[in-house]
């Protein structure tokens, strides 16, 4: 009798913890985690996976914005037909699908709860932040050298690739595209107006587009008129609108690497709690 009490006693507390443990920590896990109690890993999961769902449909309307651009042969991907490998269509679809592809590894990666994708996800956007601050360091200690090449770009695209006045050129977007800044900024030429001079469009003249006058009268834009034209050049006014703006770049590039930030250390944290368990438990 003292046998079977003792046995009964010991196989039914060892069983009942036995089950209460296996069954606590899983519940637990699963259940607690996961819908239940709102724990911190839940908190930062969930929050993390709401972020790069949006992250990834910015990607969406970038890249759907690039591709617009593209089928609709806007003027502003045509100034520097030579450059058109970084004109803004290629620069948003490249962005767009950068976007989407670290937004989706973020989004699998935390609803999977899968330490690969997350892990992806950091290097991705370590790789990012880092070429983001190389760029950034380039374009200040090259900017002059940019500025040149930018003006001797949108020279050679008004000598070159201009269009007739009475054709129907394939670079006819080149021209609606100076037919905007020139009105809008009231410029005329890269430098000066004499970039006009005797271009292919209208060789042996020396006479500008119609929107380079002060004021729209007849043959104003003919030779020997330049006192109606306008005598600044287009290069400087876009230099002096992008230095009293570049504050809004400053504000914009700063809010971008803060969330570049929040987001790697929230990976972290999801992949540091799902690679030791005990972080995780309630």
């Amino acid at each position: 009798m003292g046998f079977g009490r003792g046995f009964g006693q010991g196989f039914g507390q060892g069983f009942g913890q036995g089950y209460g443990r296996g069954r606590g920590y899983g519940y637990g896990r699963g259940i607690g985690a996961g819908r239940g109690e709102f724990s911190g890993f839940s908190c930062v999961k969930f929050i993390f996976f709401g972020f790069n769902v949006i992250f990834w449909l910015l990607g969406c309307a970038i890249l759907g914005i690039g591709i617009w651009l593209q089928v609709s042969k806007s003027s502003y991907t045509s100034l520097s037909p030579s450059l058109s490998f970084i004109s803004p269509t290629v620069l948003c679809i490249i962005a767009g699908i950068l976007i989407l592809v670290v937004g989706f590894f973020g989004c699998c990666g935390a609803i999977m709860e899968n330490k690969c994708l997350l892990m992806t996800y950091f290097v991705l956007v370590i790789i990012i932040f880092v070429m983001e601050i190389v760029v950034g360091i380039l374009a200040f200690i090259y900017r002059s050298d940019i500025e040149k090449v930018a003006g001797m770009e949108l020279w050679k695209g008004i000598q070159d690739r201009y269009p007739k006045p009475d054709a129907n050129a394939d670079h006819d977007n080149l021209r609606a595209g100076w037919k905007f800044i020139q009105e809008n900024l009231q410029c005329c030429g890269v430098y000066n107006y004499t970039d006009w001079y005797n271009i292919r469009a209208w060789p042996d003249k020396r006479e500008v587009p119609l929107e380079c006058c002060k004021t729209n009268t007849t043959d104003c834009n003919s030779e020997g008129n330049a006192s109606l034209w306008h005598q600044k050049g287009c290069l400087s006014e876009l230099l002096i609108i992008i230095q009293r703006n570049l504050y809004i770049v400053g504000i914009i590039a700063i809010c971008i690497g803060v969330i570049q930030i929040l987001g790697l250390v929230a990976s972290m944290a999801l992949f540091c709690c799902l690679r030791q368990d005990k972080y995780c438990e309630e």
